[in-house]
């Protein structure tokens, strides 16, 4: 198995896509607009590329609502993450994260790359995030985020925190250029790294960020940066799943690294699963070749996360289309009620009512447990290493099991495992 997720160039696979997915067996794909035309095609190139690997492949998708939404030719279209937020109502976070995990699985696409973790620092900045944020506070992000991450994963459909460390600082947009963030590393403690250090022992990957911190690694981008990766995500906050780069054929890679070379040192730093999504084919023979120069030890452990992750993912439903027109109904019906209830709060009026949710204790790294356990990696962040920051977050994550769908009368076997 080769470790990289590559992208398909049109709505189905070619014969020469084929002949190279054979032969390499890359661990994922990642679909675009581009590869979407109707519901019964996108089943059809999802069932083709599992066919293909000898391995469970991740099929994996960029549906974050509002502006990132791969299906809007199929007429499914969904809420942004900042409308939702701007509301206040656990509700509708639940809903958007059942239905897109209903639609995605239904496609055959197992993970999401959401949430957005970035925290919106700057509304007007031209770095890309506009729109896609849970919040412009940590808190907010992670209370926001974990709810939408828990019920993806309820229904069936792996989620992906990003863009580590946080991009929410960057003035430029990485799909051009790369941007600087010069902050150092008590200061990332202090704000954007607290989503990640909250939700990593809930999430089963992360996508690391094309951002450039001179302060901690001047000669390397984050998603090239053994620092960040191994040394921060990996040593510090304790992240044990599957770290996939951004695509490494955005502008602020290529302007310094080809495909095959950016992704090789995405894997030297500590990445499992690089994104070439983009005319891929010519680079892997590139990187095949030189695999052999990483770390044994490494390269297995990475090949086990991959392992693990490819275990848990879910197939699609069977194909019945009473699923397919609930998703979008039940689409429809959310964003109906988002302008609903933003007319209604404009007015002066309770939107809807903010259900309360249990709290839950985040550590930096391992399971939500009790309070007192994990004093080893406690201590030694509040022993002046992570500023002297106190690493426990009220975790607002979910709502109770009976809550978590918001089903119509006969769709509850939609979300069956």
């Amino acid at each position: 198995m080769l470790p990289a997720l590559i992208g398909i160039s049109g709505h189905e696979v070619g014969a020469e896509e084929e002949a190279a997915i054979r032969r390499w067996q890359p661990a994922g794909f990642i679909l675009f607009s581009r590869n979407i035309d109707s519901v019964e095609q996108v089943r059809g190139l999802t069932e083709s590329l599992r066919k293909l690997c000898l391995h469970h492949p991740v099929i994996a998708v960029d549906q974050e609502g509002g502006r990132v939404v791969r299906t809007a030719s199929l007429g499914l279209n969904l809420p942004s993450p900042a409308s939702l937020a701007r509301l206040g109502s656990v509700g509708g976070i639940v809903e958007l994260g059942a239905v897109t995990a209903l639609a995605l699985r239904y496609l055959g696409v197992n993970l999401n790359f959401a949430p957005v973790l970035d925290i919106c620092h700057d509304p007007s900045a031209a770095n890309a995030l506009p729109g896609r944020c849970w919040g412009d506070n940590a808190q907010d992000v992670i209370s926001r985020g974990g709810v939408y991450a828990s019920n993806l994963r309820r229904g069936g459909v792996q989620s992906c925190g990003k863009h580590f460390p946080g991009m929410g600082r960057a003035l430029a947009d990485p799909h051009f250029s790369l941007p600087v963030v010069d902050l150092d590393e008590r200061e990332l403690f202090k704000t954007d790294l607290l989503p990640f250090l909250a939700l990593c022992p809930a999430l089963s990957s992360i996508m690391s960020a094309h951002i450039m911190l001179p302060q901690i690694d001047p000669d390397y981008p984050a998603t090239l940066s053994e620092r960040v990766i191994r040394g921060l995500l990996r040593d510090r906050l304790g992240f044990r799943g599957v770290v996939f780069t951004d695509d490494l054929c955005m502008g602020a890679i290529t302007a310094q690294y080809s495909p095959d070379d950016a992704a090789f040192l995405s894997l030297r730093a500590g990445c499992d699963l690089p994104l070439i999504c983009h005319d891929p084919f010519p680079w892997l023979d590139g990187l095949a070749s030189r695999l052999e120069g990483l770390n044994a030890y490494d390269r297995e452990d990475s090949f086990k996360r991959v392992e693990k992750l490819s275990d848990s993912l879910c197939f699609p439903f069977p194909e019945k289309a009473s699923l397919w027109d609930s998703c979008l109904r039940r689409a429809e019906a959310l964003c109906d009620w988002k302008l609903r209830a933003r007319r209604r709060k404009a007015a002066g009026a309770h939107s809807l009512p903010v259900r309360r949710v249990p709290p839950w204790i985040a550590y930096p790294c391992g399971t939500q447990t009790r309070a007192g356990s994990r004093r080893d990696i406690l201590s030694d962040c509040t022993n002046g290493q992570a500023g002297g920051l106190r690493l426990l977050f009220v975790l607002f994550l979910s709502v109770q099991e009976k809550d978590t769908f918001l089903l119509s009368k006969g769709e509850d076997m939609c979300f069956s495992h």
